[in-house]
């Protein structure tokens, strides 16, 4: 029987680093925002989720997000902090009811991840339901993450800029990082924005 596998889409800060809303920076067909909704969407998860805060009304008008066949949830206080953020997101899919295994983190600003290693991390999953299952950066853990049932409680109760990844740093020994090679690359300033649209003319992305 397939596990049920929730995706968390981080999409609630403001961007401030960069010119413009990062979630509707221009990238492939679209922006940021719909095409990792789109990469996810092609995954063995079970349901699609997108955490919206600043500008909240203006991205979701602007990507259509009712039509996506997804469910959003609007962060109030997205200003507190990623924590706060995946919190809110973590509790309101245990509101769902839904029985699901596991619920996957990705933020929307790694516009190279491709759906085949949620995939593995998926089937990484499968075979280790205890476990944490992350992505590899430099031999550190970090998102996309997958974590089983045993710490929903505890990511509902994130708060300020206590991420991800910084709550990964204190389960060091209950995770199982995967490589994803060059898919996980932040784009945080309008500088890393244009090298990354630079590198995708250059390789036809």
């Amino acid at each position: 029987m397939a596990l049920k596998i929730a995706v968390l889409i981080m999409a609630a800060g403001a961007s401030r680093r960069m010119k413009g809303i990062k979630q509707l920076m221009p990238w492939k067909d679209s922006n940021f925002l719909v095409e990792t909704i789109k990469t996810v969407q092609k995954s063995d998860a079970t349901s699609v989720n997108v955490v919206l805060g600043s500008n909240a009304d203006l991205i979701a008008s602007t990507c259509q997000l009712t039509e996506m066949n997804i469910n959003v949830f609007t962060n109030t206080h997205w200003d507190k902090g990623l924590g706060n953020s995946i919190a809110y997101g973590v509790q309101s899919l245990l509101k769902q009811h839904e029985p699901y295994n596991g619920i996957l983190i990705c933020l929307a600003d790694h516009p190279l991840l491709e759906h085949q290693h949620l995939n593995n991390l998926i089937d990484q999953f499968e075979k280790n339901t205890s476990k944490i299952i992350a992505t590899d950066y430099n031999a550190k853990a970090g998102v996309p993450v997958l974590f089983p049932t045993l710490h929903f409680k505890a990511l509902s109760q994130l708060d300020g800029d206590f991420g991800a990844k910084d709550y990964l740093n204190k389960h060091t020994n209950n995770i199982i990082s995967l490589n994803a090679a060059r898919q996980i690359k932040d784009i945080d300033t309008t500088r890393e924005y244009e090298q990354l649209m630079a590198e995708a003319k250059k390789t036809h992305i």
